[in-house]
Formats: C-alpha cells, sequence, structure tokens
C-alpha cells in the first residue's frame, strides 16, 4: 500500500468469521504507536484507505481490517448473513489480539466504521488514544427521532438492494440520502455504483446494522465515553449534521470538528491528501 512500509495481510478464522486484515508495518526507524482505520459500509478497507496511506505515515504501525459484509471478510460459508455492530466490534477486538495491539494510539473510522469506532472506544477506554470521525453513522442529526425517522429510508434502500434485480436503484437511494448535494458528474456517479455494488448483500446488511444500532444504542452514553476526538464533515454534505458537530465542539473541550470544503460523504475518495492532514494536525499533535 505505500512504500515505507511492509505489507503482511491474512484472514483471521473465528467461530462464524473469517476477517480480512492487512498489517504495515514501518520499513525503516521512525514513526511511534498503532493508527487502527475503519472503513465505511460496502466498501473494502484497502480500497478506502489505499489513497491516503501515503500521508498517514507518522506511525510504526497501520491496521486495515475488512468489516464484516465487505471486501474479504466472509461468513465460513462465503454466505451473506444479517450482523448486529457488537458482531464487528468483536472481529475487530479479534483482530488487534491476534496482532499484539493492546493500545491504539488513533483509530479513524469512516461513516459506518465511526460507529465501529465509537463502541471500540467505549469498549476499549484508555487502550485508545485519539479518535478520528469522518461523516460518522449515529452522528448524522442532533434529534435523534428524526435519525430514527431518517434510518427507515436506509431501510428502505437495503431492501431495494436485496430485491431489485439490480441494486444499482437501491445504491442511488442511498447516495440520495446521504449525499443529496454531490454534483453527480456521470463518472464520479458511476464509480460510487461500482464500489458499492461489489458486495450488494453485505452493503445492505451494513445499512441495517447501523439503523438497528440507532434505534437501541444509547446515543448520549456512548457519547460520554468518547475522549480526544477529532469529527471532520463534507462541506457539501447535510446542514444538520455540520450544525449537530459544530455544537459538539462548542460543548465538549475535547471535540475538535473541522469542514472540508468541496465534499460531501465521499471524502477519502475526493481529497484524501487533505482529508490526511487534518486528520494528522489533530491525531500526532503533543
Amino acid at each position: 500500500m505505500h512504500a515505507d512500509y511492509l505489507l503482511e495481510q491474512g484472514r483471521l478464522e473465528r467461530h462464524d468469521q473469517r476477517v480480512a486484515w492487512r498489517h504495515l508495518r514501518r520499513k525503516e526507524a521512525g514513526g511511534e504507536g498503532a493508527l487502527l482505520l475503519l472503513h465505511g459500509a460496502g466498501v473494502a478497507g484497502r480500497l478506502t484507505w489505499q489513497p491516503m496511506v501515503g500521508y498517514l505515515s507518522r506511525w510504526r504501525h497501520i491496521i486495515v481490517p475488512d468489516l464484516r459484509g465487505m471486501g474479504q471478510t466472509h461468513d465460513l460459508d462465503e454466505r451473506e448473513r444479517a450482523f448486529a455492530l457488537d458482531d464487528v466490534v468483536d472481529d475487530i477486538e479479534a483482530v488487534l489480539a491476534a496482532r499484539d495491539m493492546e493500545r491504539l494510539d488513533a483509530v479513524v473510522g469512516y461513516s459506518f466504521g465511526g460507529l465501529v469506532a465509537m463502541r471500540l472506544k467505549q469498549r476499549m477506554g484508555e487502550g485508545i488514544s485519539r479518535l478520528g470521525l469522518i461523516e460518522p453513522a449515529l452522528l448524522e442529526r442532533e434529534d435523534h427521532a428524526v435519525m430514527v425517522q431518517v434510518r427507515e429510508a436506509y431501510a428502505e434502500a437495503a431492501e431495494r438492494i436485496r430485491q431489485a434485480d439490480t441494486p444499482e436503484a437501491g445504491i442511488v437511494a442511498f447516495l440520495d440520502l446521504i449525499a443529496p448535494n454531490r454534483a453527480r458528474n456521470p463518472r464520479a456517479e458511476r464509480l460510487s455504483i461500482m464500489r458499492l455494488a461489489y458486495r450488494p448483500l453485505g452493503f445492505a446488511n451494513a445499512l441495517d446494522c447501523v439503523t438497528q444500532a440507532v434505534r437501541d444504542l444509547d446515543r448520549e452514553t456512548l457519547l460520554q465515553a468518547q475522549e480526544n476526538v477529532i469529527s471532520i464533515v463534507g462541506g457539501k454534505s447535510l446542514e444538520a449534521m455540520k450544525r449537530y458537530h459544530a455544537q459538539l465542539e462548542r460543548s465538549r473541550a475535547d471535540w475538535v470538528y473541522r469542514e472540508l470544503p468541496g465534499t460531501d460523504h465521499s471524502l477519502p475518495f475526493q481529497k484524501p491528501r487533505r482529508l490526511s492532514s487534518i486528520l494528522l494536525e489533530y491525531l500526532t499533535s503533543t
């Protein structure tokens, strides 16, 4: 993934899952600690983070797993099954234990991965020093009742992905919900649809996983467990999300909010270098 790192990769076999992981170790002296990168729904770790790894070179170790339903992580019989948030967090903790990563200097989570990162922090506590959240699921709106209502539309999009002859209509419905102000450039639109259609049933299951978490999780308790956070939202993204993250920054001394102009929900794919710079500035500051 990057010339400064040696790559190890494998699949950790668990009781119900083979969890794919990539572990980058710095070739030369320098860098310290470990960074965990958690991708979003529908798109694997390598595809999400490869444009950014070259700029996130301050760490000795970088761990990039594929979350359930995505990339090379599969059920043991290769079937697509529904899963819950804690199933995903269990997978990540198992990978970290297998790689002897008891402490993480930073975790960066994008979209669905941001929700996973927050739940992981809730479990690991001081084992995670800093958190970078890129348009994290569960923090899209301040009003929880509205969040629950909006997630029903995501559930409908997931069902369209499952039931239609092709997943495209359901994927477009998802994009219209998560990035209504996107430019809709034909080439960019095709690329987004192609990325999300790689494992459409796994993508649909991830959407339903978030919907269930929105219904069931105590968001305030989850937020209380977070420390030393930077959250980043695209300039073209939902105004309600930007307002909520700005409010979190105003109300908490350990929360920094940044807006990345010219981007929508696809930040890691649109401006990877600038996004990496914002993350580095916060996650490696003393």
